[in-house]
């Protein structure tokens, strides 16, 4: 018995992982709240835009640690909205809180621009971020140290009773130098922190570009704004006021960030959403060469490949229907939860099934959409049926790719059959005619008796007339010239025979014995066509390279027969079913006005 589906409460998008955000965001704003209540008694505004951004950065920390590659980046923006809490301890002046609020103020940006170095990868890719880390780790917790180590507590805003600042070497003259020093330094920091982000987007792809470039211009300016509206605090005497007014400003510009990386989430969700409809639009109707040229444009991938499953062969054809080895390591779900490679290195291939789970298609992607595996399994799931019908498609060219095949071996057998033949047509049977002819003559020479003289003579010329059939047999199997010198040479023998006008215009390279077989056979069927049934007497011969392909033409001023413009003649399809059989096609172009042309091209490669 099947009990009945449980009514949903909540909107598909208020899921457990939304709720633990919320819960988390929640958490860190009481907190902050808690921290600083003695300023925000009095300051509700502040206290509004500067608990709304801590949230934020929790909320977007949270939803950010649930991914597998955006996991340490989350865990640093929570630990960031902790420490920016934390912050506004110095707001009691007492206790340890004014000591740990600069160390919590330096942790949140620590945290903040590492958790931005570390997206959308998962680490610190290119050598600029990690020397900046350490170069920020170096200020951030040094110029602290150095301030209450130098300084007394009301020197540094805090005059309250009870306030815990060691101030070991307290000393003016040094602590101005301290704050001077220091100023210079945040500035630095965070000039170089906008360099290292602007460095960084040249090496990226276009689509990881596209997410951090929000997220780095916020950031960038959240750095400079800090820089610029701390120098004024770093001043002797300063009130604890003034002080937590700074802090308000940098928290309200702090909000940013979240905002950033809300618009940076929705910009690749509406991308999801147009990668479906072009997708939709780009494969109708479907086709094998459509859907992979869809897919390489809408994830602006051009050196995507695809493979289908043949179930009948049990293997993966590509999209001419040839079999592919090696292909039995696709990932079947997303992107790997371990680290990724290097930007843009190596290769991602990503296995595609149907609803019952059988092999549908293999894709192979650049190792930079790893990062976006969202974007890709939307295009995946949006070209499905595409997919499905290409997949029939690629089935058919993969049966006629096995009969392409077995014709192709039957060529091959042929070939060597024929030169198999031809070589015992020389050294048998030729040779032991003209041994039976020699004999002959010598009974020709011995004999006394006139009639018998006669007789022999008659013998040994019929036996001669039998030796010149048999040699033109073999020459017709396979002509010697033809094994030993080429395609040339064995055509100028043919078009001496013909007693036609024959050119010949044939290239003196060399290829593969199958080749140089079926096109001189194909060859001699085109001049025999030309000659005794369009009765031509002029014909031209052309074969010559063209890149990985070997052209040949024939041409005639002959008549055509019959026909149909551009459609091959009946005393011609022996040839083009050859022709096809080594993957190459051919075409008759001709009209009674300027004969007939027959095209022939064969890969070479």
């Amino acid at each position: 018995m099947i009990s009945a589906p449980r009514r949903r409460r909540s909107p598909p998008w208020f899921g457990a992982e939304t709720r633990r955000a919320l819960v988390a965001g929640l958490a860190v704003a009481a907190l902050a709240f808690a921290a600083g209540w003695p300023y925000w008694r009095d300051h509700a505004a502040a206290a509004a835009v500067s608990l709304v951004g801590t949230a934020g950065i929790a909320v977007v920390g949270a939803l950010l640690a649930t991914g597998a590659r955006t996991r340490r980046t989350g865990l640093l923006f929570v630990a960031a909205s902790l420490c920016w809490a934390l912050n506004w301890l110095a707001s009691w002046d007492t206790g340890p809180g004014p000591l740990l609020s600069p160390y919590a103020q330096a942790d949140f940006y620590l945290a903040l621009a590492a958790g931005v170095l570390l997206y959308p990868a998962g680490r610190l890719e290119y050598a600029a971020d990690r020397i900046w880390t350490v170069f920020a780790c170096a200020v951030l917790w040094g110029c602290p140290t150095a301030l209450w180590v130098t300084s007394r507590p009301e020197w540094a805003a805090f005059r309250g009773r009870h306030v815990w600042w060691p101030a070991p070497f307290p000393d003016h003259a040094v602590f101005r130098v301290v704050l001077e020093v220091s100023a210079v330094l945040y500035i630095v920091l965070a000039l170089s922190f906008a360099v290292v982000l602007l460095l960084r987007l040249p090496k990226m792809s276009r689509m990881r570009r596209a997410v951090t470039l929000p997220v780095t211009v916020a950031l960038a300016f959240v750095g400079i704004s800090a820089a610029l509206t701390q120098r004024p605090i770093m001043e002797e005497s300063i009130s604890l006021d003034a002080l937590l007014e700074v802090y308000a400003i940098q928290g309200a510009v702090v909000a940013l960030v979240p905002l950033a990386l809300l618009a940076t989430g929705l910009r690749t969700r509406l991308a999801e959403l147009a990668v479906a409809g072009r997708m939709l639009r780009l494969t109708a109707p479907p086709s094998v060469e459509r859907v992979r040229d869809a897919l390489r444009d809408v994830l602006h991938d051009p050196t995507l490949q695809l493979w289908f499953w043949a179930p009948a062969e049990e293997v993966y054809v590509d999209t001419a229907g040839r079999p592919v080895a090696g292909l039995d390591d696709g990932d079947p779900g997303g992107p790997d939860p371990g680290d990724p490679p290097e930007e843009g290195a190596g290769r991602w291939r990503r296995r595609v099934e149907t609803a019952a789970g059988e092999p549908l298609a293999i894709v192979e992607l650049a190792g930079a959409l790893r990062d976006h595996g969202s974007l890709v399994e939307a295009a995946l799931e949006a070209g499905g049926r595409a997919l499905e019908t290409a997949r029939l498609q690629s089935n058919v060219q993969a049966g006629l790719e096995q009969v392409r095949s077995a014709y192709g071996r039957l060529l091959r057998a042929e070939t060597v059959e024929r030169e198999r033949l031809a070589r015992d047509l020389h050294d048998g049977a030729q040779q032991r005619l003209l041994a039976l002819g020699a004999m002959l003559a010598t009974l020709e020479a011995l004999a006394v008796d006139p009639a018998v003289k006669d007789h022999a003579r008659d013998c040994r010329k019929e036996l001669m007339a039998a030796l010149a059939e048999l040699r033109a047999l073999a020459h017709e199997v396979q002509p010697a010239l033809l094994v030993q010198d080429g395609l040339g040479p064995a055509l100028e023998v043919v078009a001496e025979r013909l007693g036609t006008r024959v050119l010949l215009e044939v290239t003196g390279e060399r290829y593969s014995r199958e080749i140089e077989s079926a096109l001189y056979s194909v060859l001699c069927e085109a001049l025999s066509y030309a000659v005794d049934r369009a009765r031509a007497t002029r014909v031209t011969v052309r074969v010559r390279p063209d890149g990985h392909r070997l052209v040949a033409e024939v041409s005639d001023d002959g008549e055509r027969p019959g026909g149909q413009p551009g459609a091959v003649p009946d005393g011609l399809a022996g040839m083009a079913g050859r022709i096809r059989a080594l993957r190459g096609h051919m075409e008759v172009d001709g009209d009674p006005t300027r004969g007939t042309t027959v095209r022939m091209v064969l890969p070479c490669e």
